[in-house]
């Protein structure tokens, strides 16, 4: 007996291997499938067809192989499979669906107040969930993915969002909620820096190849949320806010702030300072573009036109930012740094930042750093909200029973 169940998981591992291998690849032939999963042809045979009579997979056609000779090319026919995503955040509540590969296929948005009571913010959480649910009733959903701002914090059983600003939020453990408002899905959570990097990650691996290696991914806007991958795997530690590098002190003589830390990071580089340093020093640029009501996004755009107050207010940002970096840099020594969010994707700005690194630590080491931003949106909060959702399935092989459910 216990020979056979052996028999059966490997089985099961192994479709999970090709499965993975066809969701990271989108494209593959059978002999790459092989050669890459390290399983003889016959096994990937087996499996091949056994997906290909279920609908699990289609063909694509003549791709190229890594000898450059045409062969034929499968990719998975999951086309119905989808996951809610929800980000949760200060001034709003998004909703998602997305499919397999974490696009977003449909999306919603709610206004709500940083003080609103928590029964109406998860009163927001259920209708957006079920209105996403419900715009197409032939997708199988997956589960749901949620990515909130943090710090997100795990503690006595319990996963609690700790935002200063916004008490609200630390009364519930969200998963907790609404894995019982909805006990058929499976509901997954994580800081919104967390689920970003995720999808960086994966947007890493397919431009470089790289399945090794450090990531550090900075989400800047209203706070500092930090997000970091080893060899592909997230790092949270003990409490779930490894990564939360917006707390770093860094000004002894500061105003403690609600963690109690003196003079943390975020005060002084994070997106959302530059309204106030643009509103505290204007009176200094008489000659300046810029007024007392500037947005972020104005601010970064006479930036880039060169406005004396824009350049000095972001020149503030850059030089904390990077003051924080270094201290990353030293701990974690990154193969590669990536922002997001509010954050200004500039080749200037980019510049400045090299160049402040560059006062402090060896060039070598800068220049072996691959510091990049982020393409995304918000920083793909939710559709790495949604990725979230389809790597726990993949990891935990759980894929295997929801294909055998709803394809067997």
């Amino acid at each position: 007996m216990k020979r056979a169940q052996n028999i059966d998981e490997v089985k099961k591992a192994n479709r999970g291997l090709v499965l993975n291998l066809l969701l990271r690849h989108r494209v593959i032939s059978r002999s790459m499938l092989a050669a890459k999963s390290g399983l003889n042809k016959a096994t990937i045979t087996n499996i091949v067809n056994e997906f290909e009579e279920m609908g699990v997979i289609k063909e694509q056609g003549p791709i190229l192989s890594d000898n450059g000779r045409k062969i034929a090319g499968i990719s998975l026919a999951l086309d119905d499979v989808v996951s809610v995503a929800v980000r949760i955040n200060r001034d709003s509540i998004e909703f998602a669906l997305c499919d397999i590969q974490a696009a977003v296929l449909q999306k919603s948005l709610v206004k709500i107040d940083k003080d609103s009571p928590i029964s109406s913010i998860l009163t927001f959480i259920y209708d957006g969930i079920d209105q996403m649910i419900a715009m197409d009733a032939s997708k199988k959903v997956l589960g749901i993915g949620i990515a909130i701002v943090g710090p997100l914090m795990t503690y006595n059983g319990k996963t609690i969002a700790k935002v200063y600003d916004m008490p609200e939020l630390s009364k519930v453990d969200f998963q907790e909620q609404i894995q019982a408002k909805y006990p058929h899905l499976n509901v997954y959570i994580d800081h919104d820096a967390n689920v970003s990097a995720l999808r960086e990650w994966r947007d890493y691996v397919e431009e470089t190849g790289n399945t090794k290696g450090i990531m550090m991914y900075l989400n800047l806007g209203d706070g500092i949320g930090g997000g970091i991958i080893i060899d592909g795997h997230l790092i949270r530690g003990k409490n779930g806010i490894a990564g939360e590098i917006g707390h770093m002190g860094i000004n002894f003589n500061a105003k403690r702030s609600e963690f109690n830390k003196v003079g943390i990071l975020e005060r002084y580089a994070a997106p959302v300072n530059l309204v106030r340093l643009v509103e505290e020093r204007l009176h200094e640029f008489p000659n300046s573009q810029l007024h007392e009501h500037s947005s972020i996004s104005e601010i970064y755009h006479f930036y880039e036109k060169d406005d004396e107050l824009a350049v000095w207010a972001v020149s503030q940002m850059a030089w904390f930012l990077s003051y924080g970096i270094k201290n990353l840099i030293y701990i974690l020594n990154p193969d590669t740094i990536t922002f997001g969010d509010m954050i200004v994707s500039s080749p200037k700005f980019l510049a400045q930042l090299k160049n402040n690194l560059s006062s402090d630590l060896p060039e070598e080491i800068v220049d072996s750093i691959d510091i990049r931003f982020s393409k995304y949106e918000k920083g793909g909060m939710l559709e790495g909200a949604g990725l979230m959702v389809v790597r726990k399935y993949m990891d935990s092989l759980n894929i295997i029973e929801f294909i055998e459910t709803h394809y067997g």
